[in-house]
């Protein structure tokens, strides 16, 4: 069994890359946060942002990641960026992966 060192703590607390965030998001949320995350329009996904991007750029120290920041550059295709446009890179990311699953459609 591999030891857990210092740098694995640290990369998992503070993800590098979008794609390893979003992996993590999705761990630990619920199917009910999941299915109301993959199916909110723009308006309302630009609505939770207020409130969720918080607490990604807290969780993930945006700004403060640096390779974590130029991941949502590289995702966002700009040369520059927020931790304000940089959460919400994320959470675009996140309702990407969660609709890309198909399985968390709304069926009225």
């Amino acid at each position: 069994m591999r030891r857990v060192t210092p740098m694995d703590y640290f990369l998992d607390k503070f993800p590098p890359t979008v794609d390893k965030v979003v992996d993590k998001l999705v761990v630990d949320m619920t199917f009910a946060e999941r299915t109301r995350l993959a199916n909110m329009n723009e308006a309302a996904l630009t609505r939770f942002h207020h409130s969720y991007g918080i607490f990604l750029r807290n969780e993930f120290r945006l700004p403060g990641n640096d390779p974590l920041m130029n991941s949502c550059m590289s995702t966002a295709t700009v040369e520059t960026i927020t931790p304000e446009q940089a959460s919400f890179v994320i959470l675009k990311e996140l309702q990407k992966r969660l609709l890309a699953g198909n399985a968390l459609k709304v069926i009225k």
